[in-house]
């Protein structure tokens, strides 16, 4: 249960079924039988007391079950070989092995971690726990609970579950339950922990483009770099290029990777999460412009 708790962020209680009792002695001797809830969502769990049956009988096995309920039918298993797991989910029977691995297609979550324990000590965040992280020191709040994460950032609970666990992972953050909702807590003031978490920050920028300024002037662009800095004032001049920012995943340019007139060309910076997010009045948030250029997180933070 603490398996799919951690990685769907959705509290899981489980209950005994009254359609068990309805069942045939060859499926109640087989199986420990309970309804589960994972969230709002039911279904029945099997904990297989032998070894499974053959794809034909599971089948028979899963339609005499739902005569009782029509709800999805889990299995529990210990492990599962790559021919029974192929074969499960070719035929779309759902199935977790703790800590290893997650197929629940009527939530459409498929999940394989062949290595769920931590191999080696964090080196860097992932761009959604970079995200993340500068969403939590903006708020300027020290606990950030997930429901409002998932909202504010867009991402799914599973993506953000997995930014909650780098982020508890680092030692500077704290991951906990208040009823049935996680939350992020942070265990230092918001400068002195983004200053500890430079070493696992990187720049957002992912490629930059050189497209004409005709087509950035009818594309809805972020400001970024140093016409970012010429903005807020901190440059006296205006950059010769202007520079703008988007999210990779929602480009679609057909722009150069190669600068050649300063006069027709605005540079863009395609990034590895969505700077909308966190901008501000058309403008790229300071902690992540300050990645951008290469310069420490908190260069820009409240100037």
């Amino acid at each position: 249960m603490k398996y799919i708790e951690d990685v769907l962020g959705l509290p899981v209680t489980y209950h005994h079924w009254k359609g068990e009792f309805e069942l045939p002695f060859y499926i109640t001797e087989r199986y420990k039988i309970r309804l589960v809830e994972i969230g709002t969502l039911k279904c029945v769990f099997l904990w297989p007391s032998c070894e499974l049956s053959q794809m034909g009988s599971l089948r028979k096995q899963i339609r005499r079950i739902r005569m009782e309920e029509a709800l999805p039918v889990v299995f529990i298993l210990e492990s599962v070989d790559r021919y029974r797991r192929g074969s499960l989910i070719s035929e779309g029977i759902p199935f977790v092995v703790p800590d290893n691995q997650l197929y629940l297609p009527f939530m459409g979550v498929m999940l394989q971690e062949k290595y769920y324990a931590r191999q080696a000590p964090l080196e860097q965040l992932q761009p959604s726990a970079q995200l993340l992280l500068f969403y939590w020191a903006y708020r300027e709040q020290k606990r950030l609970y997930m429901n409002e994460a998932v909202k504010s950032l867009g991402l799914s609970a599973m993506t953000v579950t997995r930014a909650f666990r780098q982020l508890e992972e680092t030692g500077l953050f704290t991951v906990g339950k208040e009823k049935v909702q996680k939350y992020l807590e942070g265990d230092l003031d918001t400068e002195a922990l983004l200053a500890a978490m430079e070493k696992y920050l990187e720049s957002p920028v992912s490629e930059i483009l050189y497209i004409s300024r005709s087509e950035a002037e009818t594309a809805d662009f972020l400001v970024a770099g140093e016409s970012a800095l010429y903005k807020q004032n901190f440059r006296d001049e205006e950059p010769p290029v202007p520079c703008t920012a988007v999210f990779k995943k929602k480009s679609h340019l057909s722009g150069s990777k190669v600068f050649l007139d300063a006069a027709s060309q605005t540079k863009v910076e395609l990034w590895k999460y969505n700077p909308d997010i966190l901008a501000n009045n058309g403008i790229v948030d300071p902690l992540s412009l300050a990645l951008s250029m290469g310069m420490p997180v908190l260069s820009f933070w409240k100037k």
